[in-house]
């Protein structure tokens, strides 16, 4: 049993901590969302271990706090902020653990698309406006059903999968497109692959889960959103630069489609001026997409179990990102 340091950058559910800290490991925890680098700076010399959240940036900078550093776990998915070829130069294994989120943000997915289909929020606004009872319901409280409707998936990760798997049971028709094609998803779930521009005049909901590379930086721009039809919808929960905001805002003032609801942004927090805000067919939500309880407790010991494979057991983290040797 070790008695290795362990860095966690980010406030975590109790569970894992006190799983490491049982076996005796140094466990110190940052209690808040971004550690400040004097702080990382101080405790990173001597860490063995550094558990981080999506929202960190591991560099070149913070790297050279690190002395002895071996594991970098990543607690939860989206890596797109940590530098793999540089750790992985210097030996450092880095992991993460996605498998906990993946259903959560996809019953998230399914929350934003039923807000906007059945105008959910401006129904709470008439309420709490003591509007109701005035007059007739407003033809805007008129929502869409999701039953019959053409889901398509872009990116059929982990996230994607759980997301066609939901809507599928929903009665939805279910369609993707990946940058690669899985025939064992779609024979497993009933799920079709098409090509990204059918996929786009074909859906009635568009669901967005790719991941967030230099490759799909900017990927759905005004030209992308004008395949769409005119009575669709726009939900992403993948990552706000993977959308041109300002191309996405065109569209909806446009009618090109008719709404969107998103958890991510290419700014995060969201710049209170920004035109989404004011849009009534845009429905918000604070990167919370992966946020429950029962996720954030069974991420927290997957952390904890890999660390504890990794330092005890000298074996490859189940979901390393480098590689680790």
């Amino acid at each position: 049993m070790g008695k290795a340091k362990i860095v966690y950058a980010l406030r975590v559910h109790r569970s894992g901590i006190e799983l490491l800290v049982n076996r005796g490991y140094n466990v110190v925890v940052y209690d808040g969302r971004y550690p400040p680098k004097e702080w990382l700076q101080k405790e990173l010399v001597d860490a063995d271990v550094l558990v981080v959240a999506p929202i960190h940036v591991v560099d070149k900078e913070i790297l050279s706090y690190a002395n002895r550093l071996k594991l970098i776990v990543l607690h939860g998915s989206g890596y797109e902020n940590i530098d793999l070829e540089l750790c992985s130069s210097k030996g450092i294994c880095v992991a993460y653990e996605p498998d906990a989120i993946a259903e959560a943000v996809a019953e998230h997915a399914l929350g934003l698309t039923l807000a906007l289909l059945r105008n959910i929020v401006l129904g709470d606004r008439y309420v709490r406006s003591g509007s109701w009872g005035k007059g007739p319901a407003p033809r805007e409280l008129l929502g869409t059903s999701l039953k019959g409707k053409t889901v398509g998936i872009i990116g059929l990760g982990r996230i994607g999968s759980n997301i066609a798997r939901l809507f599928k049971h929903m009665g939805c028709k279910i369609i993707y497109w990946s940058r690669r094609r899985k025939p064992e998803v779609e024979h497993a779930l009933g799920i079709e692959y098409r090509e990204l521009h059918e996929l786009l005049s074909k859906s009635d909901i568009v669901i967005v889960s790719i991941a967030l590379t230099k490759d799909t930086i900017g990927f759905i721009d005004y030209t992308k959103l004008s395949m769409m039809k005119k009575n669709s919808i726009l939900v992403n929960v993948s990552r706000g630069k993977v959308i041109v905001e300002e191309d996405l805002v065109r569209a909806l003032k446009e009618g090109l489609i008719k709404g969107a609801a998103l958890d991510v942004f290419s700014k995060e927090p969201i710049d209170p001026n920004n035109p989404l805000v004011s849009l009534d067919n845009v429905v918000l939500t604070p990167h919370i997409a992966g946020y429950t309880r029962e996720a954030m407790i069974e991420t927290s010991q997957r952390v904890a179990k890999t660390i504890i494979r990794f330092l005890e057991e000298h074996k490859k983290p189940l979901n390393p990102l480098t590689p680790c040797n």
